[in-house]
């Protein structure tokens, strides 16, 4: 793969209106740029907990009740939420701009740290997500932050009582005045305990800075961090799956992209999708093992129209699943994640004919997006098996599934994958 920044310069001196989208076998990202005249007018990385939504909400901007009503309109109406921001609520243009630049920078500086991954660019004349314009700085100055960054971030994360969106940042009295300015806007800020990823959205700051102030403050006792919940120990390098899965699931990524080389890290990307998009979270945060978003899911307020959840197996192997809500998406963000994904997931709860027809509406449009039949799982849950129209190439009957542990879970689904794989060998 051409390095991200030689790519995103390529596009640029095209002066065209394109679509770029690069994937990061390793861990599974992706990520989408649309270009409109050569300038970049949206960067979508599905669910790296930056959307749009969740910045204004992490930064207090909006809360739930009017985020979910505008995620509603947007797919009731097809218009993009920035547009359904800035005609349904009174928030200035200049902050829906601010938020959409930040979000934009903060996931370039992630691209263009990608040393290896495939990448795909081709012409797009773009839909809502091409009206808005982005003030960016310039590649060279990403590409300078991006390394600076990647120097930094890792030791500063090391020092964290828990992952950044789990530590709460608390103001104690007295403490030294800081004397560089991102120091003091994090303490200006805390007028409440504030999560590290809730300072990032109201200062609208890179992440490696605030993390730094932070634990500078913390130094000179001006402010406290501890978890915001007692976490279990995180997965070391062999990670948290029966390694003897990553065989199987190397197996499945060989029948359906080729064989990996056997240095490489195998990921496969999954698409998950179900009629109602929360029952799409609540089960890929059931197969993390992650009981509470999974509970959270089940109140049916869609907060984000994405879940991204990365399964590790052994050292070489991962599953990286997506929960989508496609009308939910902008078509250029849509079109160009299904363009990457290996395979789709149909979650299917009841024997209602209109969930079933919504699940092969969500088939036709991963096939449209995809340009081919996409590898598809059924999975049944509640139940052993229903009658399809059209049946995936394989089926998953999950009965019990809320009261099994993840790792069954997890391995039932991989199971599954492999005989779909199987299914479409054997197909004339």
């Amino acid at each position: 793969m051409l390095s991200p920044a030689v790519l995103l310069r390529a596009a640029q001196h095209t002066s065209g209106d394109l679509r770029l989208v690069m994937r990061q076998p390793a861990t599974g990202g992706v990520a989408v740029v649309v270009f409109r005249h050569g300038e970049p007018t949206m960067v979508f990385m599905p669910g790296d907990g930056r959307s749009l939504g969740e910045l204004l909400l992490a930064a207090g901007t909006v809360d739930i009740p009017t985020l979910d009503g505008l995620i509603r309109g947007r797919v009731q109406g097809a218009a993009s939420l920035e547009r359904l921001l800035q005609e349904k609520t009174t928030l200035p243009s200049g902050q829906v701009q601010s938020a959409l630049d930040f979000q934009a920078r903060a996931r370039l500086l992630d691209v263009l740290a990608w040393e290896e991954g495939f990448f795909d660019l081709q012409e797009y004349p773009g839909g809502g997500e091409t009206a808005f314009s982005l003030e960016l700085p310039s590649l060279d100055a990403l590409a300078f932050r991006c390394l600076s960054r990647a120097q930094s971030l890792p030791g500063l994360l090391e020092r964290l009582p828990a992952a950044a969106a789990n530590v709460v940042v608390r103001r104690r009295r007295g403490g030294s005045r800081p004397a560089d300015q991102v120091a003091r806007d994090v303490l200006d800020a805390l007028a409440e305990p504030l999560l590290i990823t809730q300072l990032v959205a109201r200062l609208l700051v890179d992440d490696d800075l605030v993390i730094d102030a932070v634990l500078r403050l913390v130094d000179c006792k001006s402010v406290v961090v501890r978890p915001r919940v007692e976490l279990a120990p995180a997965p070391g390098p062999e990670g948290r799956g029966d390694p003897r899965l990553g065989v199987i699931l190397r197996e499945v990524v060989a029948r359906v992209r080729g064989a990996a080389p056997p240095s490489a890290v195998a990921t496969l990307t999954v698409v998950v999708v179900a009629a109602s998009a929360s029952d799409a979270v609540r089960f890929v945060a059931r197969l993390d093992g992650d009981v509470a978003e999974a509970a959270d899911a089940e109140d049916g307020a869609d907060r984000t129209s994405l879940a991204r959840r990365i399964l590790t197996f052994g050292k070489d192997a991962s599953l990286c699943l997506l929960a989508i809500r496609p009308e939910a998406l902008s078509r250029g963000a849509l079109e160009g994640l299904l363009s990457r994904f290996d395979a789709l997931i149909l979650l299917r709860t009841g024997d209602d004919s209109a969930e079933l027809d919504r699940l092969q509406h969500l088939r036709a449009v991963a096939r449209a997006g995809a340009g081919r039949e996409p590898l598809t799982l059924g999975v049944e849950l509640g139940r052993a098996f229903r009658v399809w129209s059209t049946y995936p190439d394989a089926m998953l009957g999950l009965g019990d599934w809320a009261q099994r542990p993840a790792g069954w879970l997890t391995e039932r689904v991989i199971e599954g994958l492999l005989a779909a794989t199987s299914a479409r060998l054997l197909a004339p």
